[in-house]
């Protein structure tokens, strides 16, 4: 099955571990599109599930599979959605990289859908990843 990637990203200035702390445990605070989150299991463990509302009254449950404090990474996998979508699987994978030079943070947030995703999925997840970027960078500066 071949895969469709977005790859969004930006820099945020503000220190790497401040910035993973929005980040870590995908409740996605940080992202005005999202309503509220509720987390089934751990906060911090890989296989648990987050039930994300969001604010157009879409509702998608999401696995925890990567959690690494080491690379600063997070991936999330899509179990299901309400309204259902129209592709089996996706991806998402928000990593965060040390900017040397000042202390900032490099943000980049993927998904990887199957090959069933038509464009306009894949151009609506473009945005959204960008603007769940710019939110992002807006609630680290509000600390």
């Amino acid at each position: 099955m071949s895969v469709t990637r977005v790859v969004e990203s930006r820099v945020i200035e503000a220190p790497i571990d401040t910035v993973w702390t929005h980040v870590r445990t995908v409740e996605l605070g940080f992202w005005s599109a999202v309503k509220q989150v509720q987390i089934q299991g751990g906060a911090n463990e890989v296989g648990s599930t987050r039930k994300i509302w969001f604010k157009d009254g879409a509702v998608q449950e999401v696995k925890i599979v990567e959690l690494s404090d080491l690379t600063h990474t997070v991936s999330f996998d899509f179990i299901e959605a309400q309204p259902p979508v129209e592709f089996m699987s996706a991806l998402h994978t928000i990593t965060l990289r040390k900017v040397t030079a000042n202390n900032t943070t490099f943000v980049e947030w993927t998904a990887e859908f199957s090959s069933d995703a038509q464009l306009a999925v894949i151009e609506d997840s473009r945005y959204k990843r960008l603007e769940g970027l710019e939110d992002l960078a807006k609630a680290v500066a509000k600390k």
